[in-house]
């Protein structure tokens, strides 16, 4: 089952836009041009066509799905080096699964019991300057997340206790916390380590596992190519069975996270062709001539610098950074984004790795035609930039919405009542708004009657994000929608700051009385759901 030799890419060279994404123009979906990545709300990467070809065979037959585990396993320990493999249904449901292998092994009344960790040995340990936006897949097998910042620390927490440390890989490099230092005591203890090495790509050996990692999860859907849903977990030989046992098809804890005999193949096929394949070597061979293309086409335009930028073992691909002067070039990175997204073919940069003044384009998922499309649209851009800044006329503020306010929220199911304390300095605002739980911070401004405002609830390790908008009724109570979101520190962007959709909210005015009395029951994280 070896990857055959091909030069494909992520799409056909000859193949237009319109031709490859009329799939999804049936559906009423637009798609696009992608710049941003390997990110999974945009699909991450297309499986390669070694892949298509391996999943489709796959599909022919059937077999028996533990028995495909032990080939796959030995397949995947052949092809890196690792004692074994395991494919799961992507990287969050390994933290998931391995969290439930490492506490319940293949126990079964320990296996049934999950989540409830009564009594056992539940905390994981995450290096303080590793706390990460996917801890929910860890606790939801019954785990508490320990955060130490020492290795005085870690030691002091290994006390029988704990289950698992888990790692994130790209930030191992700059850690206090490295791996070459942690898998000594870990292994005194007898505690395995998982490494989160998810953007990562494997090799043979594989260095995480070589280093004293005893689980190492990567994404398959990302630069492997495999299929989107997938992750490619090696290690330790009974870990990664024990992985197994506690997921689909069983009836375990983890039979929500079903992965089908044609991803498993698919995913070994990509594992192989990644690692072995000349059409993967050739495919990453060209990332940096389409950011070429791209830079030529900028070349020329005064007050643009672009830079080819590179992250040694903490990204695996190269990226094309563009920047400008405010002063010639008036609009800002997010404006570029959505313009660009309205414009047909549509192109999607990325958000949170922008600023303000520069951009930063992925070539991964770029063919050479589309690379020349987005040159000439971002040349377009800097070359004509009133077709991109928005020029709205600014409206004095036509009300005063200082002052406290009582909030009541309407989930798409679900209610909750909040409060929001507003200072209003002209057309600004500043204040608090408070949920049952955090304070968080606001800021805004009013136009006319119109008001929108974001309050930022800074959390570990996904800081809450509240996105209003809405306007004065002539009763005096504000009344519009919010969107919700949240997002680690090191990614914020409108995209994850949205990403838990909408909700409909309307304030009144507080008396002074009930404004000390809410304040109170705010403080002291009582639920008040209406």
């Amino acid at each position: 089952m070896s990857a055959e030799p091909s030069r494909s890419s992520n799409r056909e060279p000859s193949a237009s836009l319109r031709e490859v994404g009329w799939i999804y123009r049936e559906l009423g979906v637009e798609p696009f041009i992608q710049c941003a990545g390997v990110r999974t709300i945009y699909g991450a990467s297309n499986p390669s066509e070694e892949v298509i070809a391996a999943m489709n065979a796959a599909a022919e037959a059937f077999v028996d799905m533990d028995e495909l585990a032990d080939a796959v396993g030995a397949r995947m320990a052949a092809l890196t080096g690792a004692e074994w493999g395991v494919v799961t249904a992507g990287t969050a449901a390994t933290l998931a699964l391995a969290t439930a292998a490492c506490i319940a092994g293949n126990n079964p009344e320990l296996m049934l019991r999950l989540p409830d960790t009564t009594g056992l040995a539940n905390k994981v340990i995450v290096p303080a300057d590793q706390r990460f936006a996917y801890e929910q897949s860890i606790r939801i097998a019954g785990a508490e997340i320990v955060s130490v910042a020492t290795m005085e620390e870690l030691s002091a927490a290994l006390d029988g206790s704990v289950a698992m440390i888990c790692l994130v890989g790209r930030l191992d490099g700059k850690s206090p916390l490295p791996l070459r230092e942690i898998a000594p005591i870990a292994g005194a203890a007898g505690v395995p380590i998982l490494v989160d090495a998810a953007g990562l790509s494997p090799a043979k050996p594989d260095r995480w596992t070589e280093s004293g990692a005893d689980l190492v999860v990567y994404a398959g859907g990302k630069y492997l190519r495999a299929p989107q849903s997938t992750a490619v977990v090696l290690g330790r030989k009974n870990l990664c069975q024990a992985i197994w046992w506690n997921g689909a098809p069983h009836q375990a804890f983890g039979r929500s996270m079903k992965v089908g005999k044609e991803e498993v193949v698919g995913a070994v096929v990509a594992l192989d062709r990644w690692i072995n394949a000349q059409s993967a070597k050739e495919e990453r061979d060209q990332w940096l001539p389409r950011l070429r293309i791209i830079e030529r086409h900028l070349a020329e335009i005064s007050d643009i610098t672009t830079e080819v930028m590179s992250w040694a073992g903490s990204v695996t691909a190269i990226r094309l950074k563009i920047a400008w002067d405010l002063a010639t070039t008036p609009f800002d990175a997010e404006m570029l984004r959505l313009a660009l997204l309205a414009q047909r073919p549509r192109i999607l940069l990325h958000d949170f790795w922008s600023t303000p003044t520069s951009i930063i384009v992925d070539p991964v998922n770029l063919t050479d035609d589309e690379a020349e499309i987005v040159g000439r649209a971002l040349a377009e851009a800097f070359r004509r930039p009133a077709s991109i800044a928005t020029q709205d006329t600014p409206l004095e503020a036509a009300v005063d919405i200082s002052g406290a306010w009582h909030l009541d929220m309407r989930f798409l199911h679900g209610a909750t009542t909040q409060q929001i304390d507003i200072r209003q300095t002209g057309n600004l605002l500043q204040g608090t708004h408070r949920t049952n739980e955090t304070t968080g911070i606001i800021s805004g401004e009013v136009r006319g009657r119109r008001v929108r405002f974001e309050a930022t609830h800074e959390r570990i390790p996904i800081w809450l994000f509240y996105s209003f908008d809405g306007e004065v009724s002539d009763d005096g109570s504000l009344i519009g929608t919010v969107r919700l979101g949240g997002t680690a520190k090191e990614h914020l962007g409108p995209v994850f700051k949205g990403q838990f959709g909408c909700a409909d909210w309307d304030a009144s005015r507080m008396r002074q009385g009930a404004e000390a009395a809410r304040t109170t029951r705010c403080s002291g994280g009582q639920d008040e759901r209406s």
